[in-house]
């Protein structure tokens, strides 16, 4: 039976895990190894290593329809998702400006929950958001600021990335296979080596093929492997199952300010004073939406995907 105690975890460890995503883009950019060959390096290593503890812990097999439905979700859900934030921190969208871009996803997915899953947002709730994506986009102005000279056009992949994550997190709720975590995690980390091993491939760097083994590559990978995949995503499937699309997508909210941090201690960049603003008034609208969301029963679509938790 979840508990509040249990959920708080869940809640806490995907907003830190998550976060360390868009540094572990940062870092995946400073290996002389292509960043799209890295990042599918990394999900083939990933998976590989999910379907290893799937065999040694013996995991239940499931129909293969229910697998396909999930290397589906995990394409869009991390390969997408993941694809459009590389690409934008590429083209010279800073990794705090794509995170906080990224965020405002939570707008879209409570949206679309409440059209489809039946995850009802209040009106108290929608305020909490609103007062969030406010303080977003004082974050974005003071990054934009700070990075002049980037094609206005690269501004779009982290929306498309923000779509892309979303889409996926509806059909995740809506088929709600009941696959084991681990072997949910495997076939949709699958999903995403497939995605950035074509997307490699049709960009043709050079050393695309070259294995990383180097030291700054292999840092990366560490880094990204076992914070930003097995943590992040980890926790990602376990708040989808257990909080919801909704809630889930509204903890995203946190990690902008997270991320901000661990740039400044791990880098050295530091957010503007309307950056610092836009951060406070975030954590206000969070709170207010969360607040609220704590307060409602748990609805009959969020009951059963908590009935999947593992």
């Amino acid at each position: 039976m979840p508990t509040p105690f249990s959920s708080a975890l869940i809640a806490a460890g995907f907003v830190i895990c998550w976060s360390s995503g868009f540094i572990g883009g940062g870092l995946a950019t400073q290996s002389p190894v292509p960043v799209l060959a890295l990042f599918a390096w990394r999900f083939l290593f990933a998976s590989a290593l999910a379907a290893l503890g799937c065999l040694l812990l013996r995991s239940q097999r499931s129909p293969l329809s229910a697998l396909l439905k999930e290397v589906v979700v995990g394409s869009l859900t991390v390969g997408g998702y993941l694809l459009g934030v590389i690409l934008a921190i590429d083209m010279g969208v800073s990794a705090g400006l794509t995170a906080l871009i990224a965020a405002l996803q939570p707008l879209l997915a409570a949206a679309l929950a409440g059209r489809w899953l039946g995850e009802q947002l209040s009106k108290l709730g929608w305020v909490g958001m609103s007062i969030a994506s406010i303080g977003v986009l004082l974050c974005v102005a003071s990054d934009v600021q700070l990075n002049p000279g980037t094609p206005v056009w690269a501004y779009s992949l982290p929306l498309l990335a923000m779509l892309s994550v979303t889409l996926g997190s509806v059909l995740a709720n809506h088929w709600s296979t009941g696959t084991a975590l681990l072997p949910t995690l495997t076939v949709q980390l699958l999903g995403a080596a497939l995605l950035f091993t074509a997307a490699a491939l049709i960009a043709a760097q050079p050393g695309s093929t070259t294995v990383p083994l180097d030291g700054s590559s292999l840092a990366a990978l560490g880094w990204l492997i076992a914070l930003s995949t097995f943590g992040g995503y980890g926790f990602f499937v376990a708040s989808l199952r257990r909080l919801g699309v909704t809630r889930t997508s509204t903890l995203v909210y946190l990690t902008p300010a997270v991320t901000l941090l661990w740039a400044a201690w791990m880098f050295g960049e530091y957010p503007g004073v309307w950056g610092l603003a836009g951060i406070m008034v975030v954590s206000v609208g969070v709170g207010i939406t969360l607040l609220k969301s704590i307060a409602l029963p748990r609805l009959a679509a969020a009951n059963h995907q908590a009935g999947n938790c593992v």
